[in-house]
Protein backbone atom coordinates (compact mmCIF):
# COMPACT_ATOMS: atom_id res chain seq x y z
CA UNK A 1 0.00 0.00 0.00
CA UNK A 2 1.41 3.35 -1.01
CA UNK A 3 1.55 6.21 1.48
CA UNK A 4 2.32 9.88 1.01
CA UNK A 5 5.37 11.57 2.51
CA UNK A 6 3.51 12.89 5.58
CA UNK A 7 2.11 9.41 6.30
CA UNK A 8 5.59 7.94 5.98
CA UNK A 9 6.92 10.47 8.50
CA UNK A 10 4.05 9.92 10.94
CA UNK A 11 4.64 6.16 11.01
CA UNK A 12 8.24 6.87 12.03
CA UNK A 13 6.97 9.12 14.83
CA UNK A 14 4.78 6.48 16.50
CA UNK A 15 5.74 3.45 18.58
CA UNK A 16 4.41 -0.02 17.83
CA UNK A 17 1.93 0.37 20.71
CA UNK A 18 0.37 3.32 18.94
CA UNK A 19 1.79 6.12 21.09
CA UNK A 20 3.98 8.96 19.82
CA UNK A 21 7.72 8.38 20.16
CA UNK A 22 9.68 10.24 22.82
CA UNK A 23 11.25 12.52 20.20
CA UNK A 24 8.03 13.37 18.34
CA UNK A 25 7.29 16.70 20.04
CA UNK A 26 7.77 18.62 16.81
CA UNK A 27 6.35 15.96 14.49
CA UNK A 28 3.53 18.28 13.37
CA UNK A 29 6.03 20.66 11.78
CA UNK A 30 7.66 17.78 9.96
CA UNK A 31 4.28 16.66 8.65
CA UNK A 32 3.54 20.17 7.39
CA UNK A 33 6.96 20.30 5.75
CA UNK A 34 6.29 16.98 4.03
CA UNK A 35 3.05 18.37 2.59
CA UNK A 36 4.79 21.48 1.25
CA UNK A 37 7.54 19.42 -0.40
CA UNK A 38 5.07 16.98 -1.96
CA UNK A 39 2.92 19.83 -3.30
CA UNK A 40 6.04 21.35 -4.85
CA UNK A 41 7.00 18.02 -6.38
CA UNK A 42 3.47 17.78 -7.81
CA UNK A 43 3.85 21.24 -9.38
CA UNK A 44 1.11 22.75 -7.21
CA UNK A 45 3.25 25.37 -5.47
CA UNK A 46 6.51 27.20 -6.15
CA UNK A 47 8.89 29.43 -4.26
CA UNK A 48 9.55 32.94 -5.59
CA UNK A 49 11.17 35.75 -3.69
CA UNK A 50 11.26 33.62 -0.56
CA UNK A 51 7.47 33.16 -0.59
CA UNK A 52 5.25 30.30 -1.63
CA UNK A 53 2.83 30.81 -4.52
CA UNK A 54 0.10 28.48 -5.72
CA UNK A 55 0.74 27.58 -9.34
CA UNK A 56 -1.67 29.54 -11.53
CA UNK A 57 -2.02 26.79 -14.13
CA UNK A 58 -3.43 24.29 -11.64
CA UNK A 59 -5.54 26.82 -9.78
CA UNK A 60 -5.94 27.43 -6.08
CA UNK A 61 -8.93 25.11 -5.72
CA UNK A 62 -7.78 22.21 -7.91
CA UNK A 63 -7.94 18.91 -6.04
CA UNK A 64 -4.98 16.54 -5.91
CA UNK A 65 -7.10 13.53 -4.96
CA UNK A 66 -5.15 13.13 -1.70
CA UNK A 67 -6.98 14.55 1.36
CA UNK A 68 -3.70 15.36 3.10
CA UNK A 69 -2.31 17.32 0.16
CA UNK A 70 -5.67 18.99 -0.47
CA UNK A 71 -5.67 20.15 3.16
CA UNK A 72 -2.28 21.75 2.58
CA UNK A 73 -3.35 23.37 -0.67
CA UNK A 74 -6.44 24.87 0.98
CA UNK A 75 -4.39 26.24 3.86
CA UNK A 76 -1.85 27.81 1.51
CA UNK A 77 -4.52 29.25 -0.79
CA UNK A 78 -6.49 30.57 2.18
CA UNK A 79 -3.55 32.32 3.78
CA UNK A 80 -4.51 35.51 1.97
CA UNK A 81 -1.10 36.37 0.56
CA UNK A 82 2.09 34.66 -0.59
CA UNK A 83 3.77 33.50 2.63
CA UNK A 84 7.16 32.20 3.69
CA UNK A 85 7.57 28.44 4.22
CA UNK A 86 7.98 29.12 7.94
CA UNK A 87 4.62 30.90 8.09
CA UNK A 88 2.95 28.11 6.16
CA UNK A 89 4.29 25.40 8.43
CA UNK A 90 2.11 26.83 11.17
CA UNK A 91 -0.89 27.21 8.85
CA UNK A 92 -0.67 23.72 7.35
CA UNK A 93 0.10 21.83 10.58
CA UNK A 94 -3.23 22.81 12.19
CA UNK A 95 -5.42 19.69 12.14
CA UNK A 96 -2.93 17.86 9.93
CA UNK A 97 -1.88 15.07 12.30
CA UNK A 98 -5.50 14.02 12.91
CA UNK A 99 -6.12 14.02 9.17
CA UNK A 100 -3.08 11.82 8.52
CA UNK A 101 -4.04 9.42 11.31
CA UNK A 102 -7.64 9.24 10.11
CA UNK A 103 -6.47 8.40 6.61
CA UNK A 104 -4.20 5.60 7.81
CA UNK A 105 -7.01 4.18 9.96
CA UNK A 106 -9.50 4.35 7.09
CA UNK A 107 -7.12 2.42 4.82
CA UNK A 108 -6.43 -0.26 7.42
CA UNK A 109 -2.80 0.65 8.12
CA UNK A 110 -3.48 1.68 11.74
CA UNK A 111 -6.41 1.20 14.10
CA UNK A 112 -7.82 3.62 16.64
CA UNK A 113 -7.69 2.37 20.24
CA UNK A 114 -9.58 4.42 22.87
CA UNK A 115 -7.36 5.49 25.75
CA UNK A 116 -7.44 8.12 28.49
CA UNK A 117 -4.77 9.82 30.56
CA UNK A 118 -5.98 11.76 33.62
CA UNK A 119 -9.49 11.70 32.11
CA UNK A 120 -8.18 13.26 28.89
CA UNK A 121 -8.98 11.25 25.73
CA UNK A 122 -5.66 10.27 24.15
CA UNK A 123 -6.38 7.49 21.65
CA UNK A 124 -3.59 5.19 20.55
CA UNK A 125 -2.94 4.17 16.96
CA UNK A 126 -1.26 0.75 16.84
CA UNK A 127 -0.82 -1.18 13.63
CA UNK A 128 -3.99 -2.78 12.33
CA UNK A 129 -2.21 -6.11 11.79
CA UNK A 130 -0.65 -6.33 15.26
CA UNK A 131 2.88 -5.86 13.95
CA UNK A 132 4.80 -3.15 12.18
CA UNK A 133 2.82 -1.78 9.20
CA UNK A 134 4.17 -3.06 5.90
CA UNK A 135 4.58 0.49 4.62
CA UNK A 136 6.75 1.37 7.64
CA UNK A 137 8.83 -1.78 7.26
CA UNK A 138 9.61 -0.90 3.65
CA UNK A 139 10.45 2.68 4.59
CA UNK A 140 12.75 1.62 7.42
CA UNK A 141 14.61 -0.74 5.10
CA UNK A 142 15.36 2.17 2.76
CA UNK A 143 16.42 4.39 5.68
CA UNK A 144 18.71 1.68 7.03
CA UNK A 145 20.38 1.46 3.62
CA UNK A 146 20.81 5.25 3.59
CA UNK A 147 22.27 5.06 7.10
CA UNK A 148 24.87 2.62 5.80
CA UNK A 149 25.84 5.15 3.17
CA UNK A 150 24.16 3.42 0.23
CA UNK A 151 22.64 5.45 -2.64
CA UNK A 152 18.96 6.24 -2.29
CA UNK A 153 16.02 7.79 -4.12
CA UNK A 154 14.71 11.36 -3.84
CA UNK A 155 11.76 10.37 -1.66
CA UNK A 156 13.86 8.54 0.94
CA UNK A 157 16.45 11.33 0.94
CA UNK A 158 13.67 13.87 1.51
CA UNK A 159 12.04 11.79 4.26
CA UNK A 160 15.37 11.45 6.06
CA UNK A 161 16.01 15.19 5.75
CA UNK A 162 12.60 16.01 7.24
CA UNK A 163 12.95 13.41 10.00
CA UNK A 164 16.30 14.83 11.11
CA UNK A 165 15.03 18.41 10.92
CA UNK A 166 11.97 17.52 13.00
CA UNK A 167 14.08 15.86 15.70
CA UNK A 168 13.12 12.29 14.76
CA UNK A 169 16.64 11.01 14.14
CA UNK A 170 16.46 8.43 16.94
CA UNK A 171 13.16 7.11 15.59
CA UNK A 172 14.17 7.05 11.95
CA UNK A 173 17.76 5.86 12.49
CA UNK A 174 17.91 3.83 15.73
CA UNK A 175 21.44 3.66 17.10
CA UNK A 176 22.88 6.09 14.54
CA UNK A 177 24.10 9.51 15.67
CA UNK A 178 22.46 12.56 14.13
CA UNK A 179 25.87 13.87 12.98
CA UNK A 180 26.47 10.61 11.11
CA UNK A 181 23.10 10.80 9.35
CA UNK A 182 23.66 14.45 8.44
CA UNK A 183 27.09 13.63 7.02
CA UNK A 184 25.74 10.79 4.91
CA UNK A 185 22.91 12.96 3.61
CA UNK A 186 25.43 15.63 2.65
CA UNK A 187 27.50 13.06 0.76
CA UNK A 188 24.55 11.91 -1.35
CA UNK A 189 23.73 13.51 -4.73
CA UNK A 190 21.14 16.29 -4.81
CA UNK A 191 17.77 14.45 -4.48
CA UNK A 192 15.63 16.83 -6.54
CA UNK A 193 16.86 17.99 -9.95
CA UNK A 194 13.84 20.32 -10.13
CA UNK A 195 14.88 23.65 -8.61
CA UNK A 196 11.39 24.45 -7.29
CA UNK A 197 11.29 21.31 -5.16
CA UNK A 198 14.88 21.66 -4.02
CA UNK A 199 14.30 25.26 -2.90
CA UNK A 200 11.13 24.36 -0.98
CA UNK A 201 12.89 21.46 0.76
CA UNK A 202 15.85 23.67 1.72
CA UNK A 203 13.60 26.39 3.14
CA UNK A 204 11.36 23.92 4.95
CA UNK A 205 14.37 22.18 6.46
CA UNK A 206 15.84 25.42 7.78
CA UNK A 207 12.47 26.57 9.13
CA UNK A 208 11.78 23.28 10.95
CA UNK A 209 15.27 23.24 12.45
CA UNK A 210 14.78 26.79 13.74
CA UNK A 211 11.39 25.86 15.23
CA UNK A 212 12.63 22.63 16.82
CA UNK A 213 15.64 24.43 18.28
CA UNK A 214 13.31 26.94 19.93
CA UNK A 215 11.09 24.11 21.13
CA UNK A 216 13.98 22.19 22.69
CA UNK A 217 15.61 25.23 24.33
CA UNK A 218 12.33 26.76 25.43
CA UNK A 219 13.34 30.15 24.02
Amino acid sequence: MSVNLAEDLLLLGYEDDGTPTADSGTLDYGLAGAVLVELAADGRIRLAGGRVHVDETTGATAQTGDPVLDHGLRRISGYGRPATPSELLDAVRSGLRDLVLDGLVARGVLRREPHRFLLIPLPRFPSANGGQPAAETATRARLEALGRGEPTDARTHTLATLAVAAGLTASAFPGVARATVERRLAELPEPWPVAAVREILDEVQLSIIAITTMFLTGS
